[in-house]
């Protein structure tokens, strides 16, 4: 008899003791998720991984732990799933629930990943950004190494696949090079688009080479010459001064 109280307590303590961890678990993604800026994606992949290194959990099992708790959150209607893996903040507010917009959330997964660049707005929102158009599309595109992410109906967005895999060193390149490609099929109602784009490329302290280089190896040939007459013309400016 005392055998069998000794081993229940024993399995008492130790069910006490993981229900302790599993509460620890949820405090901490739960603070983690307080944390996320108002118009950030929660991402289970980001938590998972917060949750993987603080505890020193497999990330597997850290992964596992997560999905239940924000799934829980969001049952409660304290955060608003979007998609799979991703949800969103919600207020509550005199006139009853708002959350960000999809489109706000959903375009910075796009276009960062873990602290690092993974894709960057192009197309016509981006020709209206640098003055090039007065014209305002209604969607924005985004060319990124998610391009085969599935996105919410109704999404504003649309997604290009690179040229090559986009990093913190090369997007403001791909970018660049991605402009000039558009430019001759585009509507551009700026007097001289060659000159604003001669002074992006000086504002974003871009490599000439490094242009050129990355246009003739990742991009059709058409292309290198322009690129080329218009950075030639970037450096007579500079020497004429």
């Amino acid at each position: 008899m005392a055998k069998i109280q000794g081993t229940i307590y024993c399995r008492n303590i130790i069910l006490g003791s993981e229900n302790m961890e599993q509460a620890g678990y949820g405090e901490h993604i739960a603070h983690t998720v307080r944390n996320v800026p108002y118009e950030a994606a929660i991402q289970t992949e980001d938590i998972a991984g917060e949750l993987a290194k603080k505890f020193a959990l497999p990330y597997n099992q850290a992964k596992t732990i997560t999905n239940v708790k924000l799934k829980r959150m969001a049952d409660k209607g304290e955060i608003e799933r979007l998609q799979k893996g991703i949800y969103c903040h919600v207020k509550q507010t005199f006139f009853g629930k708002v959350t960000p917009t999809a489109d706000q959330v959903l375009l910075k997964t796009l276009m960062v990943q873990n602290g690092a660049k993974i894709g960057y707005e192009s197309g016509a929102s981006l020709l209206n950004k640098l003055g090039l158009t007065t014209l305002i599309p209604r969607d924005i595109e985004i060319t990124t190494n998610r391009y085969g992410a599935k996105l919410p109906e109704g999404c504003h967005i649309k997604l290009r696949k690179p040229p090559m895999p986009v990093t913190d060193e090369n997007w403001k390149y791909l970018q660049f090079i991605d402009v000039l490609m558009y430019l001759p099929d585009a509507h551009t109602d700026a007097e001289k688009p060659e000159v604003l784009l001669r002074q992006h490329a000086k504002k974003q302290q871009l490599d000439y080479l490094t242009l050129i280089f990355t246009a003739r190896k990742y991009y059709p040939q058409k292309i290198v010459l322009p690129l080329i007459d218009l950075l030639m013309e970037v450096e007579n400016e500079t020497a004429s001064r």
